[in-house]
């Protein structure tokens, strides 16, 4: 088995619950819940882990008292905390997270010190697979690629949120979109494999979430279709997350592609009946 490098942002969730989003210029009426533990680089790595991978998560977090109890989170599910820094002048990054009736929502993210993350001198094997997201700098996700390509390690990019970070897009073995990023990457909107099948260069692998509508994916091997899984969504938050590092832990452990799209679509069926982020991310026994 592999390791998982999970290079990401790690941030304190601050979830609000209402009926329905406003429109702008609207003010609607909400509740303010506890803060959760969050971030793409620490959602990913949880799930990762949890599925039973041998993660290490790369990123920073703040010297204050809620990088102390991201990392307490990160260390309950044995996760590698070996090059995850603290910034004595950076707070540890903070979302806001509103969550409407259906399931839906919305997450507006204040970087803090996840802009200091910086991808360290770590030695990759072939079976690794290094797991990225665009929460932390273009400059690590571009150096962490880099590394994984020249140990023949497997990269898998979810460029969001999309920016600069677009450009490393070819660099990325496999790329996990959902379905406003594939519009956006490809140019156009429509059928989802053909978005994926105009973004992915060379020997790529790109899929696109589709949310209630399942899982497709376009590469070497072919196009593939994952039918989705009928659940009643509680919280859709972190859903994303949670598919990609279930992903990137059963690539890891040897399993195909489309075994792996399986388990990881599952996963995320999972999550979304769930309340919160890292809480809902399934173990392992969940998926057998």
């Amino acid at each position: 088995m592999g390791r998982v490098w999970v290079v990401g942002s790690l941030n304190v969730d601050r979830p609000w619950r209402v009926e329905r989003h406003p429109e702008v210029g609207e003010t609607v009426v909400g509740s303010m819940l506890d803060p959760v533990p969050g971030g793409k680089g620490l959602n990913q790595s949880v799930a990762a882990a949890r599925a039973g991978g041998d993660v290490a998560l790369v990123g920073c977090v703040g010297d204050d008292d809620d990088g102390a109890w991201l990392r307490g989170v990160a260390a309950d599910d044995h996760i590698d905390l070996g090059h995850l820094q603290a910034d004595r002048d950076l707070p540890t990054g903070s979302a806001l997270i509103v969550v409407a009736g259906d399931g839906a929502n919305t997450v507006t993210v204040a970087g803090g010190a996840n802009a200091a993350a910086t991808w360290p001198d770590a030695v990759l094997h072939a079976g690794d697979v290094v797991c990225a997201q665009l929460e932390v700098p273009v400059e690590a996700v571009a150096a962490a690629l880099l590394a994984a390509h020249d140990a023949g390690a497997t990269s898998v990019l979810n460029p969001s949120p999309i920016g600069l970070g677009v450009a490393l897009v070819p660099s990325a073995d496999v790329v996990v979109v959902n379905e406003i990023e594939a519009a956006e990457l490809a140019g156009f909107d429509g059928e989802p494999l053909a978005q994926a099948a105009a973004i992915r260069t060379g020997d790529q692998v790109v899929v696109v979430t589709l949310g209630p509508g399942g899982v497709v994916s376009s590469g070497p091997s072919g196009d593939h279709v994952v039918p989705a899984v009928p659940v009643h969504a509680v919280d859709t938050t972190g859903a994303g997350d949670c598919f990609l590092g279930v992903l990137a832990a059963s690539l890891a452990a040897g399993t195909d592609l489309l075994p792996a799209l399986e388990r990881a679509n599952a996963a995320a069926a999972i999550a979304v009946t769930r309340p919160g982020t890292v809480d809902a991310m399934p173990h392992a026994a969940d998926l057998a």
